[in-house]
């Protein structure tokens, strides 16, 4: 018995740890408690965090990532996207740290961030229809780091991501969107493509006066028929055969103002 449920727990730890999710988010000097599958559907009261409620730590894969499960993942009890309650502040121009649960080096693949204007509150906003998601960082395959494909870097980061938030924008509520992209399992015939998108909503503070520009739609950017940035052979990427994450460039070419 002690031998079977050793078994069963390594078994279960293998595939906790083989996916992932960010489990706190640093705004700032500010440490906000994110979303976290395994521990908070329990909890009663209700908790009301600032993310968008996701099922598990699993990713959404070939034949969701066309469907409103790739806005900000696959939710609970057949219910994706359902907005949240509770924002965090940041302000404009902030650095923002996200820190993921214990992230396998073997999903190659971008670290792309999204923001969208909620246009009020963001708990009555969905974001799974029209050209709202603006992408304002990303990383791909960069051949002159020690670890080319940004994923795979997260382990030599403490399981850490860093973007800056524009430092003019509007003051309002937006959904921050992060998400990984595992392309260990995909080739070019389109199999396996593995999304780990999260939406945590934020209220920007500041003076600032920007606004986002037209975007792209989640679902609808990433198509099935992509064989230049989802459904190819990552082995293939190099220095001499670049890479391009899925989703447009980053706004402007990172020509707003930092």
């Amino acid at each position: 018995m002690k031998s079977s449920s050793l078994v069963s727990f390594l078994s279960l730890s293998t595939f906790v740890s083989a996916h992932g999710f960010v489990q706190q988010i640093w705004f700032g000097d500010n440490l906000v408690d994110t979303w976290n599958p395994y521990k908070d559907p329990q909890k009663k009261p209700a908790v009301n965090k600032i993310t968008r409620v996701f099922k598990d730590n699993g990713p959404v894969t070939d034949g969701l990532f066309t469907t409103d499960a790739i806005t900000c993942n696959i939710g609970r009890d057949d219910k994706n996207n359902v907005p949240a309650n509770a924002t965090a502040n940041v302000a404009a121009g902030s650095t923002v740290k996200f820190m993921w649960t214990d992230w396998q080096s073997d999903h190659p693949g971008p670290i792309m961030t999204y923001l969208a204007d909620c246009n009020g509150k963001c708990s009555s906003f969905s974001g799974s229809s029209g050209n709202v998601w603006v992408k304002i960082d990303q990383a791909g395959y960069d051949a002159s780091q020690s670890v080319p494909w940004a994923s795979k870097r997260l382990p030599t980061q403490n399981s850490t991501w860093t973007v800056k938030l524009p430092s003019k924008m509007a003051p309002g509520e937006y959904i921050l969107r992060h998400e990984i992209l595992g392309l260990q399992r995909t080739n070019n015939n389109g199999s396996l493509a593995q999304f780990y998108p999260a939406c945590h909503q934020i209220t920007i503070t500041g003076g600032g006066t920007t606004k986002l520009p037209a975007g792209i739609a989640l679902p609808g950017a990433y198509q099935p028929d992509d064989k230049k940035s989802i459904f190819l052979e990552y082995r293939d990427i190099s220095a001499s055969n670049p890479y391009t994450p899925p989703g447009g460039p980053v706004w402007g070419d990172n020509g707003w103002s930092t």
